[in-house]
């Protein structure tokens, strides 16, 4: 504390003229490495100790206060960051989101030439309902691929240090790998870094002529589960897959059509018990997927169409799956 301080103790008035780095960074709601690059942009001025008098580096209050009450005017809420852990999102579909207006966000000056967003919990729980997957629509590619790493849930890697290791994302949402051998979960810079870890197969194949999906529900714990999941991402590629992680299961939807099963890790009828919409059969090497959906045509007043369309979109589904629950809803 300095000499006028000091004289304002004796008054019974403590006045700080200055604040320590650690209560600067407290105070702001930074680190203190962002306090020491605030000095560097003449946001705060520090105060000269040639002759480091003082253990902590020390700023003038005023600045200080000033940036503090700036801040505060600034609108509150979370960053993109924190709303991609809690939709499941990579933060560059957030940033595209933002940028096509579906999550709408604060723009908020952030040093000389930057800014950066603030997405109130208004705006999140917007956000949320349309993004959020609901249990009777198909899952979305962001709930089991990051696109920027070309990664997916559960995919086989491997290295010499780690005979396996799947990827998983843990509690936070955030993507690593799961170490069976050891039943450990590290970040997945980590395991690239630390131990090399590298994909046992390639997950991209060419896209199907779309006729339908195959639904399929099978138990984590099944005999079957990995190499079943392995053989789809090798054979079929992620681009004909879609898949929901639950508790102690895991929702498949696989589009329909026939590839050769050159797995032996499984059978045709190992998987049978499993499935919910569809068929599936061996036939002369091949594994061929069977929708249970059929084709049809309906002629409709187009006025009832442009409601149902409307209807539809206000749901987030297809045209095609409002119809369906409907009449579902009607039959039972």
């Amino acid at each position: 504390m300095n000499e006028t301080n000091e004289k304002s103790r004796k008054t019974g008035v403590v006045k700080v003229e200055w604040y320590t780095q650690q209560e600067v960074a407290g105070l702001l709601g930074v680190s203190k490495a962002t306090v020491y690059h605030y000095a560097k942009q003449k946001k705060i001025v520090k105060i000269a100790d040639p002759h480091r008098i003082h253990r902590e580096a020390r700023y003038e209050k005023a600045e200080v206060d000033q940036l503090m009450n700036e801040k505060k005017s600034h609108p509150t809420g979370m960053r993109p960051t924190e709303v991609a852990k809690k939709l499941g999102l990579s933060v560059q579909s957030v940033y595209k989101y933002i940028q096509e207006g579906v999550i709408k966000a604060e723009e908020v000056p952030f040093g000389d030439e930057r800014t950066i967003y603030v997405i109130s919990e208004t705006a999140y729980e917007e956000a949320a309902g349309i993004l959020k997957p609901s249990e009777s629509q198909r899952p979305k590619r962001f709930e089991y691929y990051h696109s920027s790493r070309d990664i997916v849930l559960f995919q086989k890697f491997h290295s010499s240090k780690v005979p396996e290791a799947r990827v998983i994302r843990n509690k936070d949402h955030e993507w690593g790998f799961y170490l069976a051998n050891i039943q450990k979960w590290l970040p997945f810079e980590e395991g690239i870094r630390e131990y090399q870890l590298k994909p046992v197969y390639p997950i991209h194949q060419s896209t199907l002529e779309y006729k339908g999906y195959v639904e399929l529900e099978i138990p984590k714990d099944s005999v079957v589960f990995y190499p079943f999941v392995d053989y789809l991402y090798e054979t079929w590629g992620m681009e004909n897959i879609r898949l929901r992680e639950q508790d102690h299961t895991l929702v498949l939807f696989i589009r329909a059509g026939e590839r050769p099963l050159t797995t032996k890790g499984f059978f045709a009828a190992d998987i049978l018990p499993f499935l919910i919409k569809g068929d599936i059969y061996n036939e002369e090497g091949h594994l061929i997927f069977r929708s249970s959906y059929r084709k049809t045509s309906l002629e409709l007043p187009i006025d009832l169409l442009e409601s149902m369309t409307e209807l539809a979109e206000q749901e987030g589904i297809s045209m095609s799956k409002w119809i369906e629950q409907k009449l579902s809803s009607l039959l039972k």
